[in-house]
């Protein structure tokens, strides 16, 4: 074979293989879906490719507020106790065979998700409080609750407009459903799915699992992936910042990173203890040199994602002055030893960590500032289910902790109402204020939304003051991608959502 048929066979292959790098999105992620069907999709990827393939009455925009998907509107009422929500669904829905949404369909979801035993869906529970689904038209259907709740309308997010491709069948596998998003359940593997679109103007979606963050930077680099929507530690966030043809997307999410303290510790007891705590973390220069300027410095549980209960306050600034003065009012002195001392005890804290190594190196760096005044900090590093369960038994002093996932105001009760004390909710740090329990209440049942914010955030303030937690900040989502893709704008929950709208123009 001569040169020229070589080098004609080279730039064949050359096209064949640009063209081919158009034919997809190719898109990383961490870790392999847990379950593809939206009837038990717990995880985070399953929900977020499922947001692609199956569209819900509705869902959250980039502020965090409720949003139609597959409603053209929708309208609350009370109806004495009980909540109505009316949806107005989209006259042009259709699912991916052909056959139109009505309201019907609504209700047959519905059925699905909350009523069918052969199913038995993962989310059963958030739909009990659900009393009748009313068809009012072809295109009109009403949830009635038996009383209000926030959660009303949040969990509905998780309920798909589907169908049975066999409705009298015994499996429900993702590949048995037919929904009305925008893509298609195409193929699945275990470390490859692919989601094709309804519109043949777009592109394709591959979503590849790279679960090494060096090898997925190789691939960002050799062009194999398009983007990355992985997790990836802040140097190599850092590193691929800089290399040629990279670019990099991020925004604050809703994600909350805090440090829970023990308030059934006699030692923190005191809201002086507490209020020193959190004065000797040095969170500026964490957030310069250990996370990289990839996260944004926290004012509460909301992070300026959520546009309706973001409080821009003062961060607390690190002052191990104030905090030694703050601990000797409360009876803390140094001894002969360098170490602080009440009452013959020595300060120590108990500080369990999970094996996640960059939660190790954040407590390696606060447990330094620790020290440097006088206070024992004994860390143990514990397995994720070891560390999960000393946490929520209240088996430690301090831990380093992040709520991922929430869409509103109704976590705070979940996490600070006395009540919620585990086994029941999620206050495990076991804080109890019964006057922020009195505010909380009223918020619960508050039906009008301006009055219901005022009195969350009242409730924030409280928290704040009595140092229930000692916020830390809240990290960026961070996707990591070819420069020569556009129209990409994250979402604060990590959605996929911006992949539908994302353009690829490569090989130019």
């Amino acid at each position: 074979m001569n040169f020229k048929w070589l080098l004609k066979i080279y730039v064949c292959l050359s096209l064949c293989a640009v063209a081919y790098a158009k034919d997809s999105l190719n898109v990383a992620i961490s870790a392999s879906p847990n379950n593809l069907s939206p009837f038990y999709s717990t995880d985070a990827n399953s929900q977020n490719i499922n947001r692609l393939v199956h569209a819900s009455l509705i869902d959250f925009n980039e502020k965090m507020q409720f949003v139609c998907v597959a409603c053209e509107s929708f309208e609350e009422k009370m109806d004495g106790t009980k909540q109505v929500i009316t949806f107005k669904l989209k006259k042009d829905l259709t699912f991916s065979d052909g056959s139109k949404v009505t309201a019907k369909d609504v209700y047959n979801s519905y059925v699905y998700f909350a009523k069918d035993q052969n199913i038995k869906s993962t989310f059963m529970g958030p739909y009990e409080s659900i009393e009748s689904v009313k068809i009012v038209d072809d295109q009109t259907v009403s949830l009635i609750y038996t009383k209000f709740s926030l959660e009303n309308l949040s969990n509905l997010s998780l309920l798909k407009i589907l169908k049975l491709k066999n409705p009298k069948g015994t499996t429900f596998e993702a590949t048995d459903l037919i929904g009305c998003g925008n893509y298609v359940l195409s193929s699945v593997s275990p470390l490859e799915i692919e989601i094709t679109p309804r519109d043949t103007k777009k592109l394709p979606i591959v979503f590849k699992v790279v679960k090494d963050e060096t090898t997925l930077a190789l691939k960002l680099i050799n062009k194999e992936i398009d983007v990355s929507v992985a997790n990836m530690s802040p140097r190599k966030v850092e590193w691929l910042r800089k290399q040629a043809g990279i670019k990099v997307w991020e925004r604050p999410s809703g994600n909350f990173q805090f440090m829970g303290i023990n308030h059934r510790k006699e030692k923190f007891q005191d809201p002086r203890v507490r209020k020193a705590i959190s004065l000797l973390i040095p969170r500026e220069n964490i957030l310069k040199y250990k996370l990289k300027n990839t996260a944004v410095l926290s004012t509460g549980m909301f992070s300026p994602a959520f546009g309706d209960l973001y409080e821009n306050i003062p961060v607390d600034q690190y002052n191990p002055k104030e905090a030694l003065k703050l601990l000797g009012e409360a009876g803390w002195k140094k001894n002969s030893n360098g170490f602080l001392e009440k009452n013959g005890e020595t300060f120590q804290i108990d500080w369990k960590v999970s094996n996640n190594k960059a939660s190790i190196e954040i407590v390696e760096v606060i447990e330094h500032y620790f020290k440097e005044v006088g206070i024992v900090v004994n860390v143990t590093v514990q397995e994720w289910g070891t560390y999960m369960s000393a946490f929520k038994a209240g088996n430690f002093d301090i831990v380093v902790g992040q709520w991922i996932g929430f869409t509103g105001p109704d976590m705070l009760n979940f996490v600070f109402h006395s009540t919620n004390i585990p086994p029941k909710g999620a206050n495990r740090t076991q804080y109890i204020n019964h006057e922020l329990d009195k505010v909380l209440d009223e918020a619960t049942v508050e039906v009008d939304a301006q009055k219901r914010n005022t009195l969350y955030k009242k409730a924030l303030k409280l928290i704040n003051d009595d140092y229930a937690y000692v916020n830390l900040w809240h990290p960026n989502i961070i996707w990591v991608g070819r420069s020569c893709l556009s129209d990409i704008t994250l979402e604060s929950n990590g959605s996929f959502y911006p992949l539908e709208k994302a353009e690829k123009h490569c090989g130019k």
